[in-house]
């Protein structure tokens, strides 16, 4: 029986008035996978849509803001226990006028988010990278704060590799 695999698109929401903030969410503390870390905003992609579309959706669904695409930071293939996963990094500019708020989200698919904040620190999500989550690592790596090949490596014979 083949695994799953699930596309995902995480977004990287830039703030209009500071492009050097970014929004980092966080989940649970009973999260199974990454519970009480700082992370960025994710969703499938559904069958129709283009990762583009998925990332203004999880803007309107999750943070309840709208926002456009503006980088590709990159893309990384995972093992997990029950299913694999691809997903990509996508930078998103906040538009004008608005504020994301997670509280406000429409939906949540699986994953809760129970807090927000902006910030300017690469290292909030350090945690999180650590733990194998990959959009954090893709941003970690885009900053040149994380060698590619050695959370590769750190992966290998994990649990969150199968």
């Amino acid at each position: 029986m083949s695994r799953q695999i699930k596309y995902i698109v995480a977004v990287i929401l830039k703030n209009i008035q500071n492009h050097d903030e970014f929004l980092v969410v966080k989940r649970s503390d009973d999260d199974p996978d990454l519970g009480g870390c700082w992370g960025f905003p994710a969703a499938n992609i559904k069958s129709s849509e283009l990762p583009e579309e998925t990332a203004k959706r999880v803007c309107k669904e999750r943070l309840n803001c709208s926002a456009e695409p503006t980088r590709f930071l990159g893309v990384m293939f995972q093992k997990r226990n029950n299913y694999d996963i691809f997903l990509m990094d996508i930078e998103m500019l906040l538009k004008g006028g608005q504020q994301p708020d997670v509280r406000k989200a429409v939906h949540t698919e699986n994953t809760v988010y129970v807090d927000q904040k902006w910030s300017t620190d690469p290292m909030d999500l350090m945690l999180s990278a650590k733990r194998g989550s990959c959009c954090s690592s893709i941003f970690l790596t885009d900053k040149n704060l994380l060698d590619r090949d050695e959370w590769i490596a750190s992966l290998e014979g994990s649990d969150t590799v199968g």
